[in-house]
């Protein structure tokens, strides 16, 4: 079976409800994943959507050093750096630790949720920048599994 990622809260290329969004609560969406392959000593999941007007990635959330053998990122997850697990999370493009959701003042988004299963775990501190963790995978990507999510205000 392949490594994939899914959500309860929407299917791949489905619309992303509104609750998860900012102006409804900016709860993050429950996320579970499939068997990750062998050898995998953690997994990172990083959210990102590109700015149609000026091609610009943003990240509405990133997640690093996740155990292997979690299978689920609960929803409505506290903004910290460091969860019960050991799992951290890094600042977003808008400077939070934690989820971001979409705005409402963009038309329609795509968010890119993507998992990378890894063969290390990442030598950074909870709080670090999504591009600190994205430079530190560099090298040790197993695997990647994409679930696209759409949201849009109306």
């Amino acid at each position: 079976m392949a490594f994939r990622i899914v959500s309860s809260a929407f299917k791949n290329n489905d619309f992303i409800p509104p609750w998860y969004s900012r102006s409804q609560g900016d709860s993050s969406p429950p996320i579970g994943w499939t068997k990750p392959p062998r050898r995998t000593v953690s997994l990172t999941l990083i959210v990102t959507c590109t700015d149609a007007d000026n091609g610009r990635v943003y990240c509405h959330w990133v997640m690093y050093n996740i155990p292997p053998r979690a299978d689920t990122i609960y929803g409505n997850q506290p903004h910290k750096n460091v969860s019960h697990d050991g799992t951290l999370q890094g600042v977003n493009s808008f400077g939070g630790v934690g989820w971001d959701g979409p705005a409402d003042d963009i038309w329609e988004q795509e968010l890119h949720f993507n998992l990378y299963a890894l063969n290390s775990k990442l030598d950074l501190p909870g709080g670090s920048s999504y591009h600190d963790v994205q430079d530190a995978m560099e090298g040790h990507i197993l695997e990647k599994a994409e679930l696209i999510g759409r949201y849009s205000p109306n």
